[in-house]
């Protein structure tokens, strides 16, 4: 980071997204050559995988291999808390590459991905406490914050590995919370974090360019996994750091670590709330919550006539809505905001919903 320590804050960002987006579009070009020289695709299942074939998915390579030879530049020494993320990282980047190559059981990749999440817990100390604070809950003994944070973490490696399921969704969506909690270090004036953010937003938009529609490459679950987990942590830590004054909350501006909850719980709401309601249908139905099908909303809006661009297009439209209803709502109950956007969400899938059956009714 000293190398760097002379030149604008702005310029650092800048140059963080380009190179960061360069390396990782020469790797993933790399990648496209070797996989499709040695026939290691996608196959399709004509049930959740409906692309054609032909059609690599080991693109999360090259979203790691650029965010990690960037971010090291804007890695400052005392960032203690580093070197247990990108360790869990790498287990979640070859636990992906190993599922993307032989399809791994669901229960083996579940015990990789509590590893990843409890090494983080556990050696850098972030948990949910200031979240239970924001809800008015009591503050809880340390194993237990360790254990739900644990499941909380693998939970949301879980569902945003679910939004990866038509071309550049995963990629838009990666990029759109990547580029407001890199804005947020940044005015917040934590150059080296918002570099590394923006180390890691540059690698997944030099996947987009490939995986934009129609898609050369898939991110694969090397891809969806690692951005999962570090958006989760990087969203963990701005908290934590709001409820420990490390954040000048000002300069932002928050009113304090509520907000910060309120904004993150926005930032993050659409797969968590698409997770949890189509694991509840499935588990309604008998079947396994991990169990593939297509219940997801990007599913529903195929199905009622949009376009792959169409569709990623209204999902993180209506994202940008839900963040920008949190931060008009900053100062009201965190309950009431996020029964609002609820609520809203709730009345966008219904419309989706009569869209799509309408759709289908005629299709038939």
């Amino acid at each position: 980071m000293s190398m760097l320590s002379s030149l604008p804050p702005y310029l650092l960002s800048v140059l963080a997204v380009l190179l960061s987006s360069i390396v990782s579009m020469y790797a993933i070009r790399k990648t496209i050559f070797i996989t499709k020289r040695m026939k290691i695709y996608d196959v399709p299942d004509k049930i959740r995988k409906i692309h054609g074939a032909g059609i690599p998915s080991l693109g999360g390579i090259g979203i790691f291999t650029g965010y990690l030879i960037i971010a090291v530049f804007f890695w400052p020494g005392h960032y203690f808390f580093m070197p247990a993320i990108i360790s869990s990282s790498v287990l979640l980047v070859f636990t992906g590459i190993y599922d993307d190559l032989v399809n791994m059981k669901p229960s083996q990749k579940l015990i990789a991905q509590l590893a990843a999440s409890f090494i983080t817990v556990h050696f850098t100390d972030f948990r949910m406490e200031p979240v239970f604070t924001a809800f008015g809950i009591g503050a809880i003994p340390y194993w237990p914050d360790v254990i739900i944070t644990t499941i909380s973490c693998t939970f949301f490696i879980n569902v945003f590995n679910f939004i990866d399921g038509i071309d550049g969704l995963a990629c838009t969506m990666a990029i759109l919370y990547l580029g407001i909690l890199g804005c947020l270090f940044a005015f917040s004036e934590h150059q080296g974090l918002a570099g590394i953010t923006f180390a890691l937003l540059g690698a997944t938009g030099g996947l987009l360019y490939y995986n934009a529609p129609p898609a050369k490459i898939y991110m694969g679950d090397t891809g969806s996994m690692f951005l999962g987990f570090t958006i989760f942590n990087f969203s963990l830590l701005f908290i934590k750091w709001c409820n420990t004054n490390e954040i000048n909350i000002n300069k932002i501006p928050l009113h304090g670590t509520t907000q910060a909850v309120i904004l993150v719980m926005a930032m993050l709401f659409i797969p968590i709330f698409d997770g949890l309601r189509v694991f509840i249908l499935r588990v309604s139905k008998g079947i396994s919550p991990l169990k593939a099908d297509r219940a997801h909303l990007h599913y529903y809006l195929l199905d009622a006539g949009f376009t792959h661009t169409q569709s990623v297009a209204i999902i993180a439209g209506t994202n940008v809505v839900f963040i920008a209803l949190a931060w008009v709502m900053q100062d009201v109950h965190p309950m009431v905001v996020l029964l609002s956007i609820t609520a809203l969400a709730l009345l966008e899938l219904g419309v989706i919903y009569r869209l799509r059956q309408r759709k289908m009714t005629i299709g038939h």
